[in-house]
This record gives C-alpha cells, sequence and structure tokens, in this order.
C-alpha cells in the first residue's frame, strides 16, 4: 500500500493505493473534520480551496499529477488462459472436482 502527502495550512490530504477495495483512496483532514474519498472531484469539493490561489493551484497540480497512474491502475481484467496455465483454484480446472466420485448409500 503506497501513500503520497499533500499539505497545506489547515489541510492535509493522504492518497492510498490499495490491495482490495477501491483501487485509490484520499483522506482528507480539516480543521475539526475529516473524510475518505474515492475520486478527486467530490474531495475538490470538500476541500472548498479556491483555484485562485497559489494553494488551490499546487492542490489540483498534485491531484493531476497522478492521473496517468491512475488510469492504467483501472484495468486488471482476469485473464482466463493465463489461470488455466499457471492457477491451482478450481476456476483453473475445467472439470467439476465432485464429478469423478462415488456415492455412498
Amino acid at each position: 500500500m503506497n501513500a503520497n502527502y499533500f499539505t497545506a495550512k489547515g489541510l492535509w490530504i493522504e492518497r492510498k493505493r490499495n490491495r482490495e477495495g477501491p483501487p485509490i483512496t484520499y483522506t482528507v483532514w480539516k480543521p475539526n473534520t475529516s473524510r475518505g474519498f474515492v475520486n478527486t472531484k467530490q474531495a475538490l469539493k470538500f476541500i472548498a480551496w479556491p483555484s485562485s490561489t497559489p494553494t488551490g493551484d499546487a492542490l489540483r497540480e498534485w491531484f493531476n499529477s497522478f492521473k496517468e497512474k491512475d488510469a492504467t491502475a483501472q484495468s486488471t481484467d482476469l485473464d482466463a488462459e493465463r489461470v488455466k496455465a499457471e492457477g491451482f483454484g478450481p476456476e483453473a480446472h475445467e472439470q467439476e472436482p465432485n464429478e469423478e466420485t462415488r456415492m455412498i448409500t
């Protein structure tokens, strides 16, 4: 789990890349409150820092610096052929494991 941080006067943001759940989460701390977000649009709305200030520009630049990384992190499809070749779970076998068992009556 990787984490990146952004700090400003009265504001602290932690960006985490998760192994399970949403791939990217943001935790935003403002004075007397904090919230978690999964996208930057909602986080910017909660932060409510104007873009016309140097800190607002730096904040938006920080969010935009991860756009390329986030776009590649979203697509992790399951490759069925690779699972059959390398996998060991039930999804790697074509037949049902209980097909060749005998039932005792």
